[in-house]
């Protein structure tokens, strides 16, 4: 198998790229935001035999290096792509975008629908900030009383500097899944609280495309929802469907919304069937 890693350097920024297989290129914009390319790993791996694919980690995330003082905005992540593209030479992209990669991916289409194949969307969001919202208020009502005490705790010991980001996330961790022993199957990743806080105040405040898609109804969607998704795939309807009717949602049985972990072999499926 044929695998390259590299840095990039996009204006100020050195970022990480990952290239394995050899075959159409399928590229990967991890969630978030502050996640990394390795949640992407090992369960994708496979579909190397027949593509080639592409990981990078976002300004500021994983094993790219932003400078000191950087700020992270949703139209400085298009941009990257964008310049990535061009240093890739590759003339359209086709795109897996997953949870906040699955906005992104909408975001970079609207940008430059001439440059873009094919997109999939998992974990997807939704066109604006309602969606983010919903999200949000889903996973917490989700949340055991005790786990929401200890989050209340935790998140407080870290603002500070007596917890780690990873003893919230092992709270959080099980709710993202339908199947609880799931929850282990995630690779170790880092997250950048910093990028996910500034990142995520933007969404909320700026991100909508709603009613500004039609230009993008010529490239063809697939949308991969775990069945027990935080988003269900009914709210979809409202929150994604509704600006992208071209779009075909594939529901991802007793899946929840780390479905490319909990489902690999299913979303490779369709992910393989989509781009052949």
């Amino acid at each position: 198998m044929r695998e390259s890693a590299f840095y990039h350097r996009i204006n100020e920024d050195k970022i990480f790229v990952r290239r394995i297989g050899k075959g159409k290129p399928i590229l990967f914009l991890h969630g978030g935001p502050g996640g990394e390319h390795r949640f992407f790993l090992p369960h994708m791996a496979p579909l190397s035999e027949a593509f080639e694919l592409i990981f990078y980690d976002q300004r500021g995330c994983g094993k790219s290096v932003a400078p000191s003082g950087a700020s992270f905005t949703m139209m400085q992540e298009v941009e990257a792509l964008e310049t990535l593209r061009k240093e890739l030479k590759i003339d359209q992209l086709n795109i897996v975008g997953e949870s906040w990669g699955s906005m992104l991916a909408l975001l970079y289409a609207a940008k430059y629908p001439e440059n873009v194949e094919k997109l999939v969307l998992t974990a997807a969001v939704g066109t604006s900030y309602e969606g983010f919202g919903v999200f949000e208020r889903n996973l917490n009502d989700r949340l055991k009383d005790e786990d929401k005490n200890l989050l209340e705790l935790l998140s407080a010991k870290f603002e500070k500097g007596e917890a780690e980001l990873k003893e919230i996330f092992a709270v959080l961790d099980p709710y993202y899944v339908h199947s609880p022993e799931a929850a282990a199957w995630k690779a170790d990743t880092f997250s950048n609280a910093s990028v996910n806080e500034e990142m995520g105040k933007e969404i909320r405040e700026n991100y909508d495309l709603r009613g500004k898609l039609s230009h993008i109804s010529h490239i063809p969607i697939l949308i991969l929802q775990g069945e027990s998704d935080i988003i269900s795939p009914k709210e979809l309807e409202e929150l994604l469907l509704k600006d992208l009717p071209h779009a075909e949602l594939k529901v991802i049985p007793e899946c929840g919304h780390w479905t490319v972990v909990e489902k690999p072999v299913e979303v490779m499926h369709h992910i393989s069937e989509f781009f052949q």
